[in-house]
């Protein structure tokens, strides 16, 4: 039962010749210290919602304080990561040029082998064409010299058959 400043004011007290009457004087008395104490209780209960909802508050605050945190690390990872990841892809990147450089140079040098190895092949093809042709033309003399002796010796022979036949 809740009692206003208004009701208190307004409260009928009888007044007789020594002042307020006793009973109603009593009576009053006993509703305002059910109001006070009544309000006493919803005071408490008042306090002690506060001092609730406060650690409530202070929980969520530290909890909204460890999440920033929280979010700050992994922002803070998630960057060092990304550069990480940045500089791996670089080091990969100058690896497979490198490599790739390397690679290079190796067909150029087998290039440059392959044509040396052609030009010596090329050299020794003209050396045995030409030792060939030499060959065949010394053969070929032979031959001319074989045939020209060949003929003088049948000359001879016809001359000598001629001959014996007289």
């Amino acid at each position: 039962m809740g009692l206003t400043p208004l009701e208190i004011r307004e409260y009928p007290l009888k007044k007789g010749l020594t002042g307020y009457g006793k009973k109603d004087v009593e009576s009053f008395r006993d509703i305002c210290i059910e109001a006070v104490t009544e309000l006493t209780r919803e005071i408490g209960e008042l306090r002690d919602d506060a001092r609730r909802t406060a650690e409530d508050l202070k929980g969520h605050e530290r909890r909204e304080a460890v999440l920033k945190d929280t979010i700050t690390t992994a922002q803070q990872m998630v960057d060092d990561l990304k550069t990480n990841a940045k500089k791996e892809a670089e080091l990969i990147i100058a690896e497979a040029r490198h490599q790739a450089d390397k690679v290079i140079d190796q067909g150029h040098n087998r290039v440059l082998q392959i044509q040396g190895e052609i030009s010596q092949l090329k050299r020794q093809r003209k050396e045995v064409e030409i030792a060939l042709k030499s060959v065949l033309e010394h053969h070929s003399e032979l031959l001319m010299l074989e045939g020209k002796e060949s003929e003088e010796r049948d000359k001879e022979a016809e001359k000598l058959a001629f001959i014996h036949k007289k």
